[in-house]
């Protein structure tokens, strides 16, 4: 089955229609940007920030691997926190920001355009342990609940 880059790129572009996301063709495949709001600071304050997703593609195998970078926008003044902001008592905890929420998107959108098409998504060596461990730790919790309720 050939691949083709420029029907992928031209597919996430037609679903990025109607999101914060422009999509900019790159010599390794292309970019989704868009500018966000910043988790909130030591003082509740936001900063906008570039949210980028770097698709590199491989037409001759029909993969693609994405990798995130945000950069604070320059002379970005801060922003008081929204209404509906909170500060939750333990960092990482409560409310996910706008951030999470549109980064998540971006994923969604080049996921589902080439998973249409026929590509296979590349992760990294990094997320498979992470994954794991992370059921390894669930499961070992699920275990002492079980033995203290049996034990009382």
């Amino acid at each position: 089955m050939a691949h083709d880059p420029a029907v992928l790129v031209a597919r996430v572009r037609k679903a990025a229609t109607g999101t914060p996301y422009t999509v900019a063709g790159t010599d390794a495949g292309f970019e989704l940007v868009a500018e966000v709001s910043s988790p909130p600071g030591a003082r509740g304050r936001r900063r906008r920030e570039t949210l980028t997703h770097r698709v590199a593609l491989d037409a001759a195998t029909g993969t693609y691997r994405v990798t995130d970078s945000r950069v604070p926008v320059p002379d970005a003044a801060e922003e008081p926190e929204g209404p509906g902001d909170h500060r939750p008592l333990l960092p990482g905890f409560g409310r996910r920001p706008e951030a999470t929420e549109v980064g998540t998107e971006g994923h969604r959108i080049v996921d589902a355009a080439a998973a249409e098409l026929g590509w296979t998504r590349l992760r990294s060596p990094v997320e498979r342990p992470g994954v794991v461990l992370a059921a390894l730790l669930g499961f070992c919790v699920l275990l002492a609940v079980v033995a203290l309720v049996l034990l009382l």
